[in-house]
């Protein structure tokens, strides 16, 4: 009976105590949950915000290989996921083809003057943020591109390009029997450069290993974020590894030295020497 009435009076004690501690509650957490609500509100506008920054930003690139809508800016948004270190080029020390049309007095003979210039955050569509060419000298770019294609008729021909759909490109001729898969190791397009006319004038080539890293070495131009990247959800490659960015010429010294670049793509892409490409 002693222990009967000792778990009642327990009991009661509990009820009281509980009693007071729920009445209580609603003081004690009201504070609380407008203080959460207020964090998760701030954070969703800062959320919001940036991501409304960052699609303008894609927005203001112009039109390139992806959707020029919310879809594409999602899509290249999810691939950032697989961007590799773009100035990283120790793997083509190693890579079997050491051939090279980059050498002492061709290209890029010296450092490119000045810093790197600052791309944008996406890599498709890959863009300059600044030291846009001038639009002079985005004519003689464009010119010298229409002049290289014109020179080696049997060896090149102009087509839409494949990896940006909104610009003019450098192919490969069909008559060459030249197998992709056999020179980049995937059976990707013959496309070998393009420009990026409606946007900053930067270029796009497929260089051989060894070239590709001098270029990026001499600060003339960066990998492209996917460049050698499979997506497995596709199988298939995006680009090819040695896909390379070439920073927008600032003056005509500069654009000799991207149109060096460019014909020593066309070298590699075609299987010829140096000497069999005409110059621009």
């Amino acid at each position: 009976m002693a222990t009967t009435n000792t778990l009642g009076a327990t009991l009661s004690t509990f009820r009281l105590r509980f009693g007071r501690i729920s009445q209580n509650q609603p003081a004690l957490l009201y504070p609380a949950v407008l203080a959460g609500a207020g964090v998760v509100a701030v954070g969703s506008f800062a959320l919001a915000r940036a991501a409304w920054t960052d699609y303008k930003i894609y927005l203001g690139y112009g039109p390139g290989g992806m959707p020029y809508n919310v879809f594409g800016w999602l899509l290249t948004n999810t691939l950032r996921a697989l961007s590799i270190d773009m100035l990283d080029v120790r793997k083509f020390d190693t890579d079997p083809d050491q051939r090279t049309w980059l050498r002492d007095d061709r290209g890029p003979t010296a450092p490119r003057a000045g810093p790197r210039p600052t791309l944008g955050p996406h890599g498709i569509p890959q863009r300059q943020l600044d030291q846009f060419a001038p639009e002079e000298i985005q004519q003689t770019l464009l010119a010298a591109f229409a002049s290289l294609v014109a020179h080696n008729p049997t060896l090149i021909e102009t087509k839409p390009s494949k990896y940006e759909r909104h610009h003019g490109a450098i192919w490969v001729a069909d008559t060459l029997t030249v197998q992709t898969a056999d020179l980049l190791g995937y059976p990707f397009s013959r496309e070998t450069a393009h420009v990026h006319s409606t946007a900053d004038s930067s270029v796009h080539v497929i260089l051989s290993p060894k070239d590709a890293a001098k270029v990026v070495r001499a600060g003339w131009g960066q990998l492209h974020s996917l460049a050698g990247v499979s997506v497995s959800v596709f199988g298939r490659k995006v680009v090819p590894k040695s896909y390379v960015l070439l920073y927008a010429p600032r003056d005509e010294h500069e654009v000799k030295v991207v149109m060096d670049i460019v014909r020593a793509a066309v070298a590699y892409m075609a299987g010829v020497e140096w000497d069999e490409v005409n110059p621009a």
